[in-house]
């Protein structure tokens, strides 16, 4: 497996937790809605930070 390939199955994994996490059910406490807001922020995050890496990597690759 490339770097590259690996790179878009992490990120493809990531945006798929990103889309879970803004799913769930919005009947929640505020505790709740303050920890699922942190959580969907480093996950967006950490989706695009990788999504430029594999952009990076195949344009490399042209």
């Amino acid at each position: 497996m490339t770097t590259t390939t690996t790179l878009g199955i992490v990120t493809m994994v990531i945006w798929i937790l990103v889309s879970a996490e803004l799913s769930k059910n919005s009947k929640k406490d505020n505790d709740q809605k303050e920890n699922s807001r942190r959580k969907l922020i480093v996950f967006m995050f950490a989706g695009i930070v990788l999504t430029i890496a594999v952009v990076i990597s195949l344009f490399q690759k042209l």
